[in-house]
């Protein structure tokens, strides 16, 4: 099982090296003399890209990344980048709305945000039926809560 493996294998493989065999020898082969295996010429040298794996390349390759004009293209589009987001940010953008809620002090912001869902609770309320008194009672007490707020805010 073994052997045949082994004999399908070794056909596969091809030697470079010139042979004779033992009953075959030509007429015109006895006068001269068999040529010489050179490695340089072998597949072994060659390597699988076949360039020749043994040979070295050249000492330097230039490389225009490493250069000091791409650092310096490099560095400068940096600094125009951040300099055009601030130009854009810092003077020509417009306000929005984002700008005006973030600009409102948050004890106003809270408050009328509660107000605003207790007024739609209430509204839901009455359309069911159900009472509003705790509703109402809570939107009163927003008042002092924005005073409460207001005061803490500032300190």
């Amino acid at each position: 099982q073994m052997l045949p493996r082994l004999v399908s294998r070794l056909s596969l493989v091809r030697l470079s090296l010139p042979y004779r065999s033992i009953g075959s020898v030509s007429s015109s082969s006895r006068g001269k003399p068999m040529e010489e295996a050179k490695f340089s010429k072998s597949a072994a040298f060659q390597g699988r890209s076949g360039r020749g794996a043994g040979v070295a390349g050249p000492a330097y390759q230039f490389d225009y990344y490493s250069t000091d004009e791409f650092g310096n293209k490099k560095l400068l589009s940096a600094i125009l980048s951040i300099f055009a987001v601030v130009i854009y940010f810092g003077w020509m953008r417009e306000p929005s709305d984002l700008d005006e809620i973030l600009n409102t002090p948050p004890h106003i912001l809270t408050t009328s945000l509660e107000r605003k869902m207790l007024r739609d609770q209430i509204k839901q309320a009455k359309e069911k039926g159900e009472s509003t008194a705790l509703l109402e009672a809570e939107l009163e007490y927003v008042d002092v809560k924005e005073a409460a707020l207001k005061v803490q805010f500032k300190k």
